[in-house]
């Protein structure tokens, strides 16, 4: 993907029209399917990340004195926003930007060793024998294995095509902006 990224960014209108061949992939283009391994990986990526914030929050509470029962106001400003950077990172994906793919598995990688780190957490907790409520033991399992099938869902053969299919659109949302500006010129 980064190669094609940045041909197309560099390529004129005939070249982008070699590169759309090169990207073309078997079978009619559902636009349905073509982003669902991307979305599986957004989903999950997201309930990883939700998994330990009430923990989380409760404690930071704890540890500022503040109240308990507004563990709240922690936890939906920080999942709106990291819902704003994931889905910015997502759309950008889907539009065939390499950078926004980096940024998006560097951003997955830091969920999952919140969710790992929420986990050896609750083991260690567990262990030593300090009361927890089950829950948030089975909230950091859940977290992991969300983790997991996020990265899972990109190792598909399914996302390869979707790839395939963004850089072909973006290639091709090129080539018309470029053939109207040439057709701009040419009437002035």
């Amino acid at each position: 993907m980064k190669l094609l990224d940045a041909r197309i960014r560099q390529a004129s209108e005939s070249e982008l029209e070699a590169v759309m061949q090169e990207l073309v992939f078997p079978g009619v283009l559902n636009p349905f399917k073509l982003g669902l391994p991307l979305v599986l990986s957004m989903l999950c990526t997201l309930c990883s990340f939700a998994m330990p914030q009430p923990a989380l929050w409760m404690g930071i509470f704890y540890l500022a004195g503040w109240p308990g029962h507004a563990v709240f106001a922690g936890i939906v400003p920080g999942v709106l926003l990291f819902c704003l950077v994931l889905f910015t990172l997502g759309s950008l994906t889907a539009r065939g930007y390499w950078l926004a793919l980096r940024g998006y598995l560097i951003l997955l990688r830091c969920v999952a060793v919140l969710a790992t780190g929420y986990l050896l957490f609750m083991l260690a907790q567990l262990f030593l024998g300090h009361a927890l409520h089950p829950l948030f033991v089975a909230m950091s399992v859940a977290g992991v294995a969300f983790s997991a099938l996020s990265f899972t869902s990109l190792n598909t053969p399914g996302f390869e095509r979707a790839v395939n299919g963004f850089l072909h659109n973006r290639a091709w949302r090129k080539a018309w902006l470029l053939r109207r500006q040439q057709t701009q010129k040419s009437r002035s």
